[in-house]
């Protein structure tokens, strides 16, 4: 997918946002060890067009979009936290892939949806219904 101004624009604007509503719910891990995990996007939405996530956690690595029609931007927030933009035309289901160290378990590690746009670039005020959830596949 090829990043036009818009989009670009779109990302910027999102990653510099001041913080928004956060997801009521952090999502809560199955209490396994893994070495590359999902993170799966469950909205209420059809129309989603970027995603901005927190995600915590030791030793996280290859962070890489889950779709090739999906851009992601991440930025280190300290040795246990990186914030993350999903661009794209999101729907419910796979959106992130990557890898944790091994010797972590799954408990460890907390990704909440800070902000979502629309494709037509208008931020959400209300993210009732977001969460994301992860598989170790």
């Amino acid at each position: 997918m090829e990043l036009n101004a818009r989009g670009l624009r779109l990302a910027l604007t999102l990653l510099g946002a001041a913080t928004a509503a956060a997801c009521s719910d952090n999502t809560i891990f199955p209490p396994r060890s893994a070495t590359v995990v999902r993170l799966d996007l469950v909205t209420p939405q059809t129309d989603d067009g970027a995603l901005v996530i927190a995600l915590q956690g030791p030793e996280v690595s290859n962070l890489a979009p889950a779709s090739p029609g999906y851009l992601t931007y991440s930025r280190d927030h300290g040795p246990r936290e990186a914030r993350i933009i999903v661009v794209g035309d999101l729907k419910a289901g796979p959106v992130l892939t990557l890898n944790i160290a091994p010797g972590h378990q799954l408990a460890e590690y907390t990704a909440t949806i800070q902000q979502v746009a629309t494709r037509s670039d208008a931020l959400r005020d209300d993210l009732t219904g977001y969460c994301l959830t992860v598989t170790a596949p």
